[in-house]
């Protein structure tokens, strides 16, 4: 079954709810997939948060530091930070003094694991720390037909066996296809996408700042353009990122509405927040 055609939804229209795995914290679900309860979250970490016991998670976890400081196993995570954590890598010493909201990423259920259980096997290797402020935007090898974007990435981590990517994409500022037309593209795996700031349009609406989308393999989409510019943090999940491209072209324009697909347990939030300026 896999998780629901969500696209897109403002992350501000929906309730904080406690997390149990950490406690103290606030946790917002992006979207799950019902059967193997991997899911994509928002974490907030109230000021002051402390939590030195040691824990590990039975799911592998990728997160990225949207706004304030996070401590863990000895890092500062500031804004802008990634890490990915393996099943049963270990975690202690988890503090935020100033408090802080993370999106996280798990692949599977994600529980705490009891002190004598195994960690899985097989596992790739944790990447603890990442200053993604400190990365270079690769302009080199991007798909010819995103041109009129300007795009740039910095590609935080490509699975060694299957080869899905987490990576951050920018777009520049007054841009839109050539002469307003362009194809439509699709992806052989699952797409999803946050957005971290700016504006970005295609055919769903303008995701602004706290729009996600989780998008199933072979959905059309696109074209794009963008008036001010974006930054998205993007994954592709479980297999190479590969572009299927349309041969006819389609009309893009900035005025285009929202009308959102959302499974119906979020039909409630099928309308922009009044405040779209209003924090994660």
């Amino acid at each position: 079954m896999g998780r629901p055609h969500i696209e897109f939804l403002q992350s501000q229209s929906l309730e904080w709810e406690p997390e149990p795995l950490l406690p103290g914290a606030w946790k917002r679900t992006l979207s799950r997939d019902p059967e193997t309860g991997a899911c994509t979250q928002m974490a907030k970490m109230e000021p002051g948060l402390h939590f030195e016991k040691g824990s590990r998670i039975a799911a592998d976890e990728e997160f990225y530091v949207l706004s304030g400081c996070y401590y863990l196993n000895g890092y500062e995570y500031a804004a802008g930070c990634y890490g990915y954590y393996p099943a049963g890598h270990p975690r202690a010493q988890a503090y935020s003094s100033e408090g802080a909201v993370l999106l996280r990423f798990f692949d599977a259920e994600p529980r705490l694991m009891s002190p004598d259980e195994p960690a899985p096997g097989g596992r790739p290797p944790a990447i603890e720390f990442i200053d993604a402020f400190r990365m270079v935007w690769d302009r080199s090898v991007f798909d010819y037909r995103l041109n009129h974007l300007a795009p740039g990435r910095k590609i935080l981590r490509i699975d060694p066996v299957t080869q899905q990517k987490t990576f951050l994409f920018m777009t520049a500022p007054q841009t839109h296809p050539t002469h307003w037309r362009g194809p439509k593209e699709q992806h052989p795996t699952p797409e999803e996408a946050f957005v971290r700031a700016g504006d970005l349009t295609g055919e769903y609406g303008t995701m602004r700042p706290g729009s996600y989308f989780w998008r199933p393999p072979h959905i059309d989409h696109g074209p794009y353009g963008s008036r001010g510019g974006s930054l998205c943090l993007i994954r592709f999940v479980g297999g190479a990122h590969v572009n299927q491209w349309s041969e006819s072209l389609h009309t893009f324009s900035y005025q285009q509405p929202y009308a959102p697909v959302l499974p119906p347990e979020l039909a409630a939030i099928a309308r922009p927040p009044a405040d779209l300026d209003a924090p994660y």
